[in-house]
């Protein structure tokens, strides 16, 4: 009922011949918007002159599309017009195909990827796999300058046993901000960017296995281990690149797939006489 109320407004003065659907909002040449086309755009909490708004808005997009689409048709030459058809043919058929192998791939491909099969691609092709960034394992703790607690949290943080971790994990609430898990590797960059008094020019500095240093500014101090390295051009560990090698091996199977079932489709057409090639 709004939805009629509010079409009233552009077209109530519009005298439609009998030709015309109950539920038509506009016409350009002879095509026409419904008020199905339009509804979805109306929210549920508009009213007044928000939806008389969205309705009239998209009444003005749809009727500029039909207009230059009209246009273009009539003014473009039929070899352009000819070529366009072939392209949307094609992108048409292409879409098709595409959607159809997702479709069988989804219920045919097996995407687990065991360890067995991850570790050993990794060991045949380890090679491949060199960084292109400095990698580090690195844990740090940003604190307040007066926390009373500041001499336990650091001699804690630079020894880092079991104990340890069970204790900052306690009273990580103390922290401005910290990460703690050193088993992960990152990117250099990213990890020092959260340490800001260390200039970007700095950062080769700090690149050193079992490294421990301390930065302040003028209210916080920054508790920082790098605990392993990995520079730039070096070969990548397998936690690092392990996502890649899982996706790898999946798109391999992907076109494994593909290549069979391409030539099943071939054989099966040959036999039923289907497909045929001439001399």
């Amino acid at each position: 009922m709004r939805l009629a109320i509010l079409v009233s407004l552009f077209l109530g003065t519009c005298n439609f011949n009998k030709e015309v659907p109950d539920d038509a909002v506009a016409r350009v040449g002879s095509n026409y918007l419904y008020q199905s086309d339009i509804a979805n755009r109306l929210e549920s909490n508009s009213v007044g002159i928000d939806s008389a708004l969205i309705t009239r808005n998209y009444i003005n997009d749809w009727a500029i599309h039909e207009l230059l689409l009209g246009k273009s048709v009539f003014n473009l030459s039929e070899a352009k017009q000819s070529k366009l058809e072939n392209l949307v043919q094609s992108y048409r058929n292409d879409l098709y195909i595409k959607t159809y192998f997702e479709e069988l791939v989804k219920r045919s491909i097996d995407t687990v990827v065991t360890n067995q099969e991850i570790n050993e691609y990794f060991d045949k092709n380890r090679q491949s796999f060199r960084t292109n960034r400095n990698l580090i394992q690195s844990r740090y703790v940003r604190v307040r300058k007066d926390n009373f607690n500041l001499r336990m949290i650091r001699n804690r943080f630079k020894r880092f046993n079991e104990e340890d971790k069970s204790y900052l994990d306690s009273i990580a609430l103390q922290f401005n901000s910290f990460s703690l898990n050193d088993s992960i590797w990152v990117q250099s960059d990213q990890f020092f960017q959260r340490i800001l008094p260390i200039p970007v020019v700095s950062y080769e500095n700090y690149l050193k296995k079992s490294h421990f240093f301390e930065l302040e500014d003028s209210l916080e101090v920054y508790l920082v281990t790098v605990k392993n390295v990995i520079k730039r051009n070096e070969l990548a560990p397998l936690a690092y690149v392990r996502p890649t090698v899982i996706q790898i091996i999946l798109n391999k199977r992907k076109l494994d797939y593909m290549n069979e079932f391409n030539n099943d489709v071939i054989n099966e057409a040959l036999k039923d006489k289907t497909f045929e090639t001439y001399d």
